[in-house]
């Protein structure tokens, strides 16, 4: 009776954590959160704590990859994947999981402080290593379950998402080893730490953002979402009737800028891949594009428009550049759009984002440095048949670095996947960009919750660096974000048009931007490297006092 009672227990505790750690993030119900932060874990610990290894780890990594699937289950969106997908969905949560089994392999009884130190440090450095070196998948590090509400997730201000993850982990452990009220005690002290920190941070920040707004010149911004699926975007096999030709995607962006009744921007964002062909693709005839720009943006266009030479086209065709270049003139505004770019000499192909000044003739280019494997990179040759059956034939160029492009104010930009990545990012602020720019394409998804989840990641590198962010994406979260995390504009995801606002540029120093994720790192080989020497010498005192 006794017994059943105890399996009873179990079975409940371990579907309540997998429920609360599951659906415990911003993008999901942001109420559990907190809890997964503080109880999620240790929860599913409880369960596991008294068998042997094997059956810690196999149970452990069945039930984070569980986890994994609801938090991966926007990769169930096969529309434009195709069913391969799922078997990628299947093998990165079983993965995951894995990871997972291997660090519970610690929580075994005695479980004490020192061990949950351990256990937070090691799977700090596993997260780590599964971003720069196993696989690059960097979406769901456990820290996000600090970050459905704007005061604890301040602390990624100081060691970044990863900072986040060792605390998350840290405090579970706590509990897990609490066995007395005062380690109780201990254990929920530790858990206040984030917000009180998050609550004295926005305290002084928001007093010298008030002191510094009368200083700063609010930036007004359009954040262009053409809200088009792939198969509109562009010609994909298997729906032949979806594609809308170029001409009409730009004269949809010239009307959701038009429809704003201004007549000055300082900057303008259109999304990654925001029209098909490359940006220097000739192939608009020149006096249609000239009259459609008068027609919708007005006459005085035909002085602004950009000369018919280099980048912009040629005697009788012009180039999406073209279409690009004559919007920053007439808005007089800065404009970043993300664009293909083929460089025919290097025979380079490249997803880029391109930075137009008004009155111009020179483009900035940046070129996407974090390429999806298959979509935007072949890893195998093999691979190449089964992605021609989706239309990829053509394949991306790595690009190499950060950039950061000054006009009004210093700026870097990301593509898509890119922002997910803190040390990346981090790489523009240390370069002086004082604004984040992020372009995406998020609709190969449709319906799923990838885009919540990305602008979960976009938030957190604001914090991290203390830049506000601007994002437009072709369907997704268009957005603009302080630099404290804190949304201040939004377009509903399902909406096309253009976001309107305006934006105060205040920055401030990070300790995060200072060490980047060499803070978090580093104290979780001390820790470690103090829970390895502390065991060592309690060991050696019990054999000494054995002896004796």
């Amino acid at each position: 009776m006794v017994a059943g009672k105890g399996r009873k227990r179990k079975m409940l505790n371990l579907i309540l954590s997998w429920a609360i750690v599951a659906f415990g993030q911003p993008s999901w119900i942001p109420i559990l959160g907190p809890a997964a932060a503080v109880c999620g874990f240790a929860l599913f610990w409880k369960t596991v704590v008294s068998l042997n290894r094997s059956e810690r780890f196999w149970r452990a990594t069945l039930w984070f990859a569980c986890v994994e699937l609801i938090h991966l289950s926007w990769m169930t969106s096969i529309d434009y994947q195709g069913y391969y997908i799922l078997f990628s969905y299947a093998g990165l949560a079983l993965w995951m999981g894995a990871q997972f089994g291997c660090l519970t392999l610690l929580i075994s009884q005695p479980f004490n402080f020192g061990k949950a130190l351990t256990a937070a440090s090691l799977w700090t450095l596993m997260e780590w290593g599964r971003l720069q070196i196993l696989c690059g998948f960097s979406f769901n590090p456990v820290g996000l379950a600090l970050t459905s509400y704007s005061v604890p997730m301040q602390g990624a201000a100081l060691f970044g998402i990863l900072g986040l993850s060792f605390w998350v982990m840290l405090v579970n452990g706590a509990v897990l080893a609490a066995r007395s009220r005062k380690a109780l005690l201990f254990a929920g002290g530790l858990a206040l730490l984030p917000y009180l920190f998050g609550l004295a941070h926005l305290a002084y920040q928001e007093r010298a953002f008030i002191a510094d707004q009368k200083k700063l010149q609010p930036l007004t911004i359009a954040l262009v979402q053409p809200g088009l699926l792939p198969s509109e975007k562009i010609p994909l096999n298997g729906y032949p009737n979806d594609f809308i030709s170029p001409w009409e995607q730009w004269i949809n962006i010239l009307t959701y800028l038009k429809v704003q009744n201004r007549e000055t921007f300082d900057l303008i964002v259109l999304p990654e891949a925001v029209v098909p062909y490359s940006s220097k693709a000739c192939i608009y005839n020149y006096e249609d594009v000239v009259q459609i720009l008068a027609r919708v943006l007005g006459p005085e266009i035909r002085g602004k428009v950009p000369p018919v030479e280099g980048p912009f086209g040629n005697a009788q065709k012009v180039s999406n550049a073209f279409w690009a270049q004559a919007i920053a003139n007439y808005f007089h505004a800065e404009l970043i759009a993300g664009m293909d770019e083929e460089d025919k000499l290097e025979k380079k192909y490249y997803s880029a984002a391109f930075h137009f000044i008004p009155g111009g003739s020179q483009i900035n280019r940046y070129e996407k440095q974090v390429l999806v494997p298959l979509a935007e990179y072949l890893p195998f040759e093999w691979c190449r048949s089964f992605v021609a059956y989706y239309g990829i034939e053509e394949f991306f160029t790595q690009g190499r670095e950060c950039k950061v492009f000054n006009h009004q104010i210093p700026l870097s930009i990301s593509i898509c996947y890119e922002e997910t990545f803190s040390n990346l990012i981090r790489d523009g602020r240390v370069k002086g960009a004082r604004l984040f720019v992020n372009v995406t394409n998020d609709n190969w998804y449709p319906g799923s919750r990838l885009a919540a989840q990305h602008f979960d990641h976009g938030r957190l590198r604001a914090i991290e660096n203390g830049v506000p962010l601007v994002r437009a994406c072709n369907s997704g979260i268009t957005a603009a974000v302080d630099s404290l995390g804190r949304t201040v504009a939004q377009m509903d995801e399902k909406k096309k048009g253009a976001l309107t606002l305006e934006l105060i540029p205040y920055t401030y120093r990070t300790l995060y931007t200072y060490w980047g994720d060499k803070g978090i790192l580093c104290l979780s080989f001390l820790c470690l490297i103090g829970t390895f020497l502390a065991q060592r010498k309690f060991l050696n005192l019990a054999q000494n006092e054995k002896l004796g």
